[in-house]
């Protein structure tokens, strides 16, 4: 695969709010060759049984794709969609209206909250595709930008939990000036002003488990506002002009003239890597995300045969191709299709 420069991922993705439903593709991967082709399993169907999904409008193509698949295999069973956002996907679950919630993100606090209060245990998450490298609304991968004449070269995940964290639950001391990152003259004793999102948002939680591991926000933290969250983060990035100390996460969808992308590592010693579809497909880059599947399944339970076979197609070659096709979500590794196949059993 041909890796992609970040300056023009950051390009092809700068584009207005309607980009949220619709996004042009950005990259041309295929399915592994090696993934399993679906040979659908016997199901025993009542008349007028359903399968019902609610979840995530942005992933609707890819949904879609699936629930094609489902029918033409099985067309005594009324495969429904609702694709209406992402939010829809828990309480969907939780009220047992739907028997899978496609969800463009982890599922929020509230969210997993009300399913474990109601059932007494979460729900069952299975990763069914990555995200997109930088495609505005399609859980696109988190990225770092700091002022463009930042000499910076790039940052561990455990000096991001160090710098944005209070708790530092990664064990790395606290990091309050970019001297501590060993830049030095003017640079040495300069504040690292930090922006953010005030919680709770998809992209501000994935970055509170991901990176704080759960861990609590340090003071002083500059939470931006704007109309939505990804306009947030342009603000965001466009006032570093004036604070160039500044740091905040992000999407490639936010890159300005005045700020860079800085590479990351999971941590120290490791290879540091650039927001590229090459790497957010094999999640070398450490930000890259997952969207999921939810289903309801207590724990010790089988799946539901209907729900389990759904799963299946999803996990398939052909499954992944209808990923790979959409060009902008990214179709699975074999190795992680292989490890959520073993979780279906």
């Amino acid at each position: 695969m041909r890796s992609l420069k970040i300056a023009a991922i950051a390009a092809a993705v700068a584009a207005p709010a309607f980009a949220l439903k619709y996004a042009a593709p950005e990259h041309h991967l295929e399915a592994d060759p090696s993934l399993a082709s679906w040979k659908p399993g016997p199901l025993e169907i009542a008349p007028e049984e359903e399968l019902n999904l609610v979840g995530a409008d942005v992933m609707d193509e890819i949904t879609l794709g699936w629930v094609k698949m489902m029918r033409k295999a099985y067309p005594r069973l009324s495969v429904t969609m609702e694709a209406r956002a992402s939010g829809t996907g828990g309480p969907a679950l939780t009220e047992a209206k739907a028997q899978l919630a496609p969800v463009g993100r982890e599922l929020l606090p509230p969210e997993e909250k009300a399913f474990v209060a109601k059932y007494g245990y979460k729900p069952f998450a299975i990763r069914v595709a990555t995200g997109s490298a930088g495609s505005l609304g399609k859980t696109a991968a988190s990225v770092v930008l700091v002022d463009k004449d930042n000499p910076i070269k790039g940052l561990t995940l455990d000096q991001i939990d160090a710098i944005y964290s209070k708790t530092r639950l990664r064990g790395h001391e606290e990091i309050r000036t970019w001297g501590q990152l060993g830049l030095t003259g003017p640079w040495a004793n300069r504040e690292i002003h930090l922006y953010g999102l005030k919680p709770v948002n998809g992209i501000e939680q994935y970055i509170k488990q991901t990176v704080l591991m759960g861990g609590e926000y340090r003071d002083g933290i500059e939470f931006v506002k704007g109309k939505g969250f990804t306009h947030a983060f342009t603000v965001a990035a466009q006032d570093m002009a004036q604070k160039p100390g500044g740091l905040t996460y992000a999407l490639l969808s936010n890159v300005v003239p005045n700020v860079k992308v800085l590479p990351l590592a999971s941590k120290a010693g490791e290879p540091f890597y650039e927001p590229s579809v090459e790497n957010v497909y094999t999640h070398k880059y450490p930000l890259s995300r997952y969207v999921y599947i939810f289903v309801n399944r207590p724990p010790g339970k089988a799946l539901e045969p209907k729900v389990k076979e759904f799963l299946k197609a999803v996990l398939s070659r052909e499954g992944q191709d209808v990923v790979a096709k959409e060009g902008v979500y990214i179709p699975l590794t074999a190795e992680v299709v292989s490890e959520e196949l073993a979780r279906l059993e």
